[in-house]
Order: structure tokens, then sequence, then C-alpha cells
């Protein structure tokens, strides 16, 4: 009897590493939909700056999803990941999120789809079949009624 309840334990706590192991995985990150307007800023040499605890961030950085990986960004608080506080007192910042334009200087706030893709001239990776693809993307107002803890 004892060595079936050992038996049963052990299979089970196999099973929830298993599990676990299994939930906690991520997939490979896939472009959606803003992959080359967020490559096209990246080229363009525009930047975001932002802290992890900024709602506003979240919610830029949610507009555009797993895409957000090709955008250039920094974290201003050190105590955030990949903290970099020297490269935005460089840049000037001193609210968040900033946006900055070469050549344009700086843009604060979360900006539209949109917004950001005219101001780098980036339009045409808007384009799928003629049609910008960021008109169904939900406002920033949009985002934020939809997660209001950020």
């Amino acid at each position: 009897m004892k060595k079936t309840i050992t038996t049963i334990m052990i299979i089970s706590l196999i099973s929830a590493s298993a599990l676990l192991f299994t939930a906690c995985q991520k997939g490979p990150a896939t472009d959606g939909q803003y992959a080359a307007l967020a490559q096209c800023l990246t080229e363009k040499g525009v930047k975001f700056y932002g802290a992890y605890w900024c709602g506003h961030c979240q919610t830029q950085k949610k507009m555009f999803g797993d895409d957000f990986r090709y955008i250039t960004s920094f974290e201003c608080d050190a105590n955030g990941k990949d903290g970099n506080p020297e490269a935005c007192i460089e840049a000037g910042i001193q609210a968040y999120p900033t946006w900055s334009f070469p050549g344009q200087g700086l843009v604060v706030g979360a900006q539209s789809i949109e917004t950001l893709a005219q101001k780098a001239n980036c339009t045409d990776a808007l384009n799928v079949s003629g049609e910008a693809v960021a008109q169904d993307q939900p406002s920033v107002e949009a985002v934020v009624a939809e997660n209001p803890s950020i």
C-alpha cells in the first residue's frame, strides 16, 4: 500500500512538473500586422523610451503586440529589465513614453500607429493590397479602456 501511494505521488509530481513546464513555454514570436512598420521605424532611427511601471508605455507596446520586439527601445528605469537610464538622460527624456524621431525631436505620449508611420515616413509599411491595415487597430484610448490596470 505504501509503495502504491509513493508511486502515485511520484507520477503525479512528474505529470504536474511536465504540465507546468509546458504551460511556461513561450513559443517563438510570430510576426503580426505591424512587423513591417516596426522594422521601418527602426531603420529610420526612431527610438522608444519608457519605463516598466508606465501604463501608457504598456499601452503603446500592446498596440504593436509581439512586433514591438523590432522597435529600438530603452528602459529608462534602472530597476527594469535591461534598464538603461543613461541612454534616457542623454536623449533628454523627461516623460514616458517618449518617441525620438531623427531630425524631428521628441514626441511625448502614446501615439497611434498611423501617427508613428506618418512621422517616420513609413506609411508604405502599413499598406496591404492598397489598404492600411492599421485601420482595424484599436486606438490608444480603446486599449486603455480594455486594460484599466495599465
